[in-house]
């Protein structure tokens, strides 16, 4: 597929079994990112070192500085290595199977409830405290905005926002997806004051419930490798480390 760019400095520049797609980076004009997907029935692989290159040439000419990818496997980031690209995040790729129902005994007054899409507007108040939550959560360059946060929701099958509150304010989210029979707890996120409470605890609860509700028989998590409380929470849950994990990839255009 010849490039196309749908809006200024966004667009498709390629498509088949894998599609990459180029957007600015949350809150840096200067950066591209660089979004590299698939459909779940083919393994990702990247085209030849020409066309490579030439979605470098195209990030350039449209402004970028830099580009920076989404969550690559080894493998797949292999090739962009020889074209200069750099290690910029190390992630942890987890799992956990679930046969069975995963049961918890979480107080109803506590428990993580859905958000309805009507909810999640760009200006809602409820859009307002998620991200205001992933700000305070995630150091600048991996937090969201409004909009890369719809684009994970939209980034598998199905998807699901479960919001914990406390007193009324809603003191953390998680994002878990299902696409075939895996889960992806997408994003993991809970205010400083509500740290040490349980919140994240109930908030994984509620994400491998309706991961299993929705068919999947393991569900998969990402994270730092030196997020340690992160880890802990997931380890408590039986998720364990895959055989390999994965990297985040950035170039000077």
């Amino acid at each position: 597929m010849s490039v196309v760019e749908q809006t200024p400095r966004r667009g498709v520049i390629w498509s088949g079994t894998t599609s990459a797609q180029v957007r600015p980076w949350v809150n840096d004009p200067h950066c591209a990112f660089l979004l590299i997907t698939g459909d779940t029935a083919n393994r990702l692989t990247l085209p030849d070192a020409a066309v490579l290159e030439q979605w470098l040439s195209t990030a350039h000419q449209w402004g970028y500085d830099r580009i920076r990818t989404s969550a690559l496997t080894p493998s797949l980031a292999a090739p962009l290595y020889d074209l200069g690209f750099q290690t910029a995040q190390q992630l942890t790729l987890l799992s956990v199977a679930h046969s069975e129902r995963p049961r918890f005994n979480i107080p109803k007054d506590v428990t993580p409830r859905p958000v309805r899409a009507g909810r999640l507007s760009r200006t809602s108040t409820v859009m307002t405290d998620i991200i205001d939550i992933d700000q305070m959560s995630f150091p600048s360059p991996w937090h969201l905005d409004a909009d890369s946060l719809r684009e994970a929701m939209h980034a598998t099958q199905s998807s699901r926002l479960f919001v914990s509150r406390r007193h009324s304010h809603i003191d953390g989210f998680v994002l878990v997806g299902a696409s075939g029979p895996t889960g992806f707890l997408q994003r993991l996120a809970v205010h400083p004051n509500s740290r040490r409470t349980g919140t994240a605890t109930r908030l994984v609860a509620a994400a491998l419930q309706w991961s299993h509700k929705k068919g999947c028989s393991t569900t998969v998590v990402n994270t730092e490798t030196t997020n340690d409380a992160a880890l802990g929470v997931y380890a408590a849950f039986g998720f364990a480390p895959m055989d390999e994990g994965l990297v985040v990839l950035e170039c000077e255009l």
